[in-house]
């Protein structure tokens, strides 16, 4: 796919639209984008926001991510993933004024916005999941690229298919990248043990972060979890206690967790042998891999089609105005907020 790179608009044309947030401090100037209208603020994290929208000339339901921080590097890996199933589509990328911006494919639900609802996941569920994000991680693995981010709030589903899919790129590293002047973790509550080191990172540790993942869907929390809040060195001891605990071997997706232990020297791991894995505790547990998740029971509302309509920038108060009841209750399925006390460490 070509990339279509967006020339900075002059500041005359741009009228900034308000944010009354309690991140308001931390977030980017939010500006319309040429040919898309904005609709309604999906999620808010540490670095940008993500916006839905329409392209006007398509009508085709957009996300617009938002961030201070140059994105450019973030488009350019998602661009060398396009052909990767799980990674979403992307259409541009911009800047306004001190605003970066990516347009990408509109997604649905997160796996913590659904966890929140479900409280925990099946062994079923979890699997399949596990599945899909390890069958991610081996395309973008082949193409060089390390995540480094992988948590509940970056696999979200599309209620279309039943595809996992792997987002957030942004603090993502090439295959000969050293780890950047400014040492940048994902989140300390799944990060892998060599984050803690402050080691070089690698395609191993994508797996072995999976699996911490993976545990809190199921589990519902993890085991360290009290100590988010400045107890780095108790957290990484007790991550190595889990991996080395007997009962850990109980879990349905130990073997992730022997597939990390058996992979440390490795430098791209065998994904399709942990999958092969996987199904064997599939077929040991006699369920059936259907991709019949734990949510597909769950009467899905579609993605609604919204009209073309023009959001004002001007007025402090201006809101998008859902057209009628039922549009209000699918948009309430849409939004993403991550406001829980739980995660407020997370970037």
């Amino acid at each position: 796919m070509q990339m279509k790179l967006i020339k900075q608009q002059s500041a005359s044309a741009l009228k900034p639209r308000e944010k009354k947030t309690t991140q308001a401090l931390n977030q980017p100037v939010i500006y319309p984008v040429d040919g898309y209208k904005l609709l309604n603020e999906l999620s808010i994290g540490g670095f940008g926001c993500v916006y839905k929208a329409i392209e006007m000339k398509t009508n085709r339901p957009v996300a617009i991510k938002y961030s201070k921080e140059n994105m450019e590097k973030e488009y350019r890996i998602l661009n060398q993933l396009q052909n990767c199933q799980g990674v979403p589509q992307v259409y541009n990328f911009g800047q306004l004024n001190n605003t970066y911006y990516i347009v990408m494919e509109l997604l649905n639900e997160d796996m913590y916005t659904i966890s929140s609802k479900q409280k925990c996941f099946s062994i079923k569920t979890t699997i399949l999941i596990a599945i899909k994000i390890i069958q991610v991680l081996s395309q973008i693995h082949k193409n060089g690229i390390r995540h480094r981010d992988i948590k509940p709030q970056n696999l979200m589903t599309k209620y279309s298919d039943s595809t996992i899919y792997l987002i957030d790129f942004g603090i993502s590293l090439l295959q000969n990248d050293p780890l950047p002047d400014k040492y940048v973790d994902g989140t300390i509550l799944y990060d892998p043990r060599i984050v803690h080191r402050r080691q070089e990172y690698r395609f191993i540790d994508d797996i072995e972060m999976a699996g911490y993942c993976l545990v809190d869907l199921l589990k519902g929390q993890l085991p360290w979890y009290k100590y988010i809040e400045g107890r780095e060195s108790r957290i990484m001891q007790m991550k190595q206690e889990f991996l080395d605990a007997k009962s850990t071997n109980q879990l349905p997706i130990y073997p992730i967790f022997q597939f990390v232990e058996q992979n440390q020297n490795n430098d791209i791991p065998d994904h399709n042998k942990l999958i092969t894995q996987l199904r064997e505790v599939l077929q040991k547990q006699n369920i059936i891999e259907d991709y019949i998740y734990d949510w597909s029971s769950n009467e899905l509302i579609p993605t609604p089609q919204f009209k073309a309509r023009t959001v004002s920038f001007q007025s402090q108060k201006s809101k998008f105005q859902p057209e009628n009841q039922e549009q209000n209750i699918a948009l309430e399925g849409q939004i993403q907020f991550v406001n829980d006390q739980k995660y407020k460490f997370m970037k």
